[in-house]
């Protein structure tokens, strides 16, 4: 007969590491976004039960595209959370059996970085985190990271698995545009991993790069005007690539992209499928 301990562990295993089935109750973070949408969709096809969190339920603009998805009607409901708001993603979270964690600030032009995109983000993911342990239902957890978090560096690597972090000294020292993003995402998902094994939580990263593809929301994604950019030839975001690129001395002709559809169903074979609590990489 096994221990009360050791039931307790087969207990937590049984909840913590399976995969997420169909037709369960899954949250979306950021689901208005450029990833965030087309996840929903992905997951509304698929016949999941999805609540999406968004910052303001009630723009129109940010959301009709979302209320307009098939089997919106009957599977979909939006939630308002807001990353700098500690335990607003709990009510979201409770009862689900899976959680997406897409959101985050994006804003390159801050002038209060550490406050308006580094904390937020940090923040955001322990206290969703934090409602995943409070819910005792979220059998995983799926958080998309950033390339930003592993290839930053002075020197660039051939290879990167999951023992490589972007140099955050370097990013401060040189500031290229951005490096407020490729901080806040190193230092969040390092105290993603560390508060995951603390607590048990079954946890897997996926590593996308520059993100294109097609897009559902209202207003064409600062990615894709940023990956378009050299053709269209708009200054203000093609010197984003070319500052990040002098700075990390790689060739413009680096540039590493992610296909949208691809990060969208690598986030949702994560849900269903084991392994789980590893690094997925997106090239």
């Amino acid at each position: 007969m096994p221990t009360e301990n050791q039931m307790k562990d087969m207990k937590q295993n049984s909840i913590m590491g399976s995969s997420v089935t169909e037709g369960e109750i899954v949250c979306v973070t950021g689901g208005s976004g450029f990833i965030g949408s087309w996840l929903i969709k992905l997951l509304l096809e698929r016949g999941y039960v999805v609540r999406a969190t968004v910052r303001d339920p009630d723009n129109s603009k940010k959301v009709k595209h979302l209320l307009e998805l098939p089997k919106a009607e009957t599977h979909l409901t939006l939630w308002k959370a807001d990353l700098a708001e500690e335990g607003s993603f709990d009510d979201a979270i409770q009862g689900c059996t899976g959680v997406f964690h897409v959101a985050t600030p994006m804003d390159f032009e801050s002038e209060d970085p550490e406050n308006e995109v580094i904390k937020p983000t940090i923040n955001g993911v322990l206290s969703i985190m934090k409602a995943c342990a409070k819910a005792k239902t979220v059998r995983r957890l799926v958080f998309t990271s950033s390339a930003g978090t592993i290839d930053v560096a002075e020197q660039q690597k051939p290879c990167y698995d999951e023992t490589c972090w972007s140099d955050l000294e370097f990013i401060q020292a040189k500031k290229m545009t951005g490096w407020m993003y490729f901080v806040s995402k190193t230092m969040a998902e390092q105290a993603a991993w560390k508060f995951a094994k603390e607590n048990n939580i079954d946890f897997v990263s996926i590593i996308p790069p520059l993100v294109v593809g097609p897009f559902i929301m209202q207003s064409m994604p600062p990615s894709l005007i940023t990956a378009l950019s050299p053709i269209t030839e708009l200054i203000s975001f093609y010197s984003r690539i070319q500052k990040r690129k002098v700075a990390t001395f790689a060739p413009l002709t680096m540039l590493p992209l992610s296909i949208l559809r691809k990060c969208s169903v690598t986030n949702t074979l994560n849900i269903m499928f084991p392994p789980s609590s590893k690094m997925w990489m997106r090239t």
